[in-house]
């Protein structure tokens, strides 16, 4: 398993997608697009804030990241170098041939784990939003000069 156990978009994916399933207010909101620079730009460290605002979620990725290596311990699936950064465009480019499909799906459960996990998660300890998520905002209009107040 070279190069697959650090790198591995699978669970992160699943992660933001649970929360665009299942958060709520901001969270909810910025998952999509932090998924797309998390998944086709490899950018992991988007999906930490995530994590941080709801530290629970460590299980999530734990369920997925274990499963995920269990795939690839299974398929003896590897890489023949560090995809950098950690995208599914820079995981195609270094599969080896025949390995296809132990590594992807290994990254296919990793991320199918972590969402259910973190779908089940967020149901039952929902993220606790302040009032700034839920309401709209309530910015003043300003007031036209020589209007009676």
């Amino acid at each position: 398993i070279h190069f697959l156990l650090e790198t591995n978009p699978g669970p992160g994916l699943g992660l933001l997608l649970a929360f665009m399933v299942a958060g709520s207010g901001m969270a909810k909101l910025s998952a999509p697009g932090a998924a797309i620079i998390h998944f086709l730009g490899g950018i992991h460290e988007v999906y930490f804030p995530y994590v941080l605002m709801h530290p629970v979620m460590i299980v999530a990725m734990w369920a997925g990241g274990i499963t995920a290596d269990i795939v690839f311990v299974a398929f003896d699936a590897g890489l023949v170098a560090t995809p950098s950064p950690g995208s599914i465009f820079a995981y195609l480019l270094v599969i080896p041939p025949g390995q296809h499909l132990g590594v992807l799906l290994g990254v296919a459960t990793g991320a199918i784990v972590s969402f259910a996990v973190g779908s089940v998660i967020l149901r039952l300890y929902p993220v606790k939003s302040t009032d700034e998520d839920t309401e709209p905002s309530t910015v003043a209009a300003p007031i036209p000069a020589g209007t009676p107040a």
